[in-house]
């Protein structure tokens, strides 16, 4: 399977499973982000997805749509500082490696987001491990995240604020 068909087909059980709303009918509220993570096992070499839903706000610093030069600089800007340490904001167990497979700005009119979806891949098994968060690290006007989690059988989910709280992965 793909990564891109595996990151479609657990991004969608960890919808279905995990109840989240479907994009089209979620409030948007700055300072709030939602992280899905998804690995189809955790024993082995576990893959995974992980999808990163923010108000452009948080991590860009502005809301439209970037037309100005300093506007574009800053939106580039952000986003390679998104891809290059998205690491340390979903801190994986040793082992795994996120790679970007996304990252992009979706404006409707008043308001944009930032979309960030990465390929997870662990040398080794993840069960009995933890995740934690670091995005106040990275962008601070994070304060809340949303985090849900598939990993395996194991369906979890977790309000991160202020980067306090952690998830632990079943044995």
């Amino acid at each position: 399977m793909s990564r891109f068909a595996l990151f479609g087909t657990l991004a969608l059980a960890a919808v279905v499973h995990l109840g989240a709303q479907p994009r089209a009918h979620k409030a948007h509220e700055h300072g709030h982000a939602k992280l899905n993570i998804a690995f189809e096992t955790t024993t082995g070499t576990p893959v995974g997805a992980v999808e990163l839903e923010s108000p452009a706000d948080s991590i860009l610093g502005f809301e439209h749509a970037a037309k100005t030069p300093a506007d574009k600089a800053k939106q580039e800007k952000a986003l390679a500082t998104l891809k290059a340490r998205f690491g340390e904001m979903v801190i994986l167990p040793a082992g795994c490696k996120m790679t970007p497979a996304k990252v992009e700005v979706h404006v409707e009119g008043q308001h944009a987001e930032v979309h960030a979806e990465f390929n997870a891949k662990c040398a080794g098994p993840i069960a009995g491990k933890t995740i934690s968060f670091g995005f106040a690290k990275v962008f601070p006007k994070i304060e809340e995240v949303e985090v849900q989690m598939l990993a395996g059988t194991q369906q979890a989910k977790l309000e991160v604020e202020k980067d306090k709280g952690t998830l632990q992965i079943a044995k």
